[in-house]
């Protein structure tokens, strides 16, 4: 496996390396992994764009900007069974302010990921210039929940967009750790949560609201408080010593204190203020 992995390597550099284009160490793609008994963590660093998926990235197009991310999901695809921890990350780069990660490629394949424990997309930090999301041209529309369907043993996710309602329509997940940033739209999914029945094993849930990078979100454009009371008043968080982190949304002080005496676990509030330029 080591051996692939390194020959994969090597041809991602390759590629992205020519008279025209040297490779930058700080925007070109790249994999690194550790070891771990029989099972392998895997890095991969670049953009997460896909132009079409039915292409095989070997066939793609000298000079294509996405080799990297495109060969790393078919080696994925013919290497299924050794990965027990995938890490998506790259450069603070996007198309008009959004960093799509877009896993058609291996959401249209045959793979299933038996032995994946963890699997993280890389969060939007709230002094980027471009949004992370999942999806394609900044739309969910399911992917979520096709990518984790076909990781049956799945007990980490971390994830910069939240899922839409077939998500909590799979079979009983063991997702035992989740971190959620709302992307663009929250999609209801504190609402769809308190309705779920499949995430049984959940111990830990962080969950950020979409970020209001400059103060300019109305209030519609956030999950109301009565759904936040109706999380938790719901089973979701029926494991002893349960912990949730809530970010950047709209909830007071005293809705705080509310949500608090109805179920006591360990709430963490987290509030970010909105970034802004300095003028000259």
């Amino acid at each position: 496996m080591e051996k692939k992995l390194l020959d994969l390597q090597n041809k991602i550099y390759n590629y992205h390396n020519s008279k025209e284009y040297k490779y930058d160490i700080e925007y070109s793609p790249r994999i690194s992994f550790s070891k771990i008994g029989d099972l392998y963590e895997v890095i991969f660093y670049g953009q997460g764009y896909d132009d079409d998926h039915t292409v095989h990235s070997y066939n793609l197009e000298p000079e294509e900007f996405n080799f990297g991310f495109c060969a790393f999901q078919d080696f994925l695809i013919d290497n299924p069974k050794q990965i027990i921890s995938l890490i998506f990350n790259g450069p603070d780069a996007g198309a008009n302010g959004t960093r799509d990660w877009n896993f058609n490629r291996i959401i249209n394949s045959n793979v299933v990921f038996d032995n994946l424990k963890k699997f993280k997309v890389a969060l939007t930090d709230v002094g980027d210039h471009n949004q992370s999301v999942i999806g394609e041209y900044g739309e969910e529309n399911g992917m979520i929940a096709k990518l984790v369907s076909k990781m049956p043993n799945l007990e980490e996710l971390e994830l910069p967009s939240a899922p839409d309602e077939s998500f909590f329509e799979l079979p009983e997940l063991k997702i035992q750790h989740l971190i959620i940033q709302a992307g663009y739209d929250h999609q209801n999914f504190i609402e769809n949560l308190s309705n779920s029945s499949n995430l049984l094993n959940l111990k830990t849930l962080d969950y950020t609201e979409p970020f209001d990078h400059f103060g300019d979100l109305e209030n519609e454009e956030f999950t109301s408080f009565d759904k936040f009371q109706k999380l938790f008043e719901s089973n979701v968080f029926s494991i002893e010593n349960f912990h949730i982190k809530l970010r950047e949304n709209r909830i007071n002080e005293e809705q705080l204190e509310k949500l608090q005496k109805i179920k006591k676990i360990q709430l963490l509030h987290i509030k970010t203020e909105p970034a802004k330029y300095v003028r000259i």
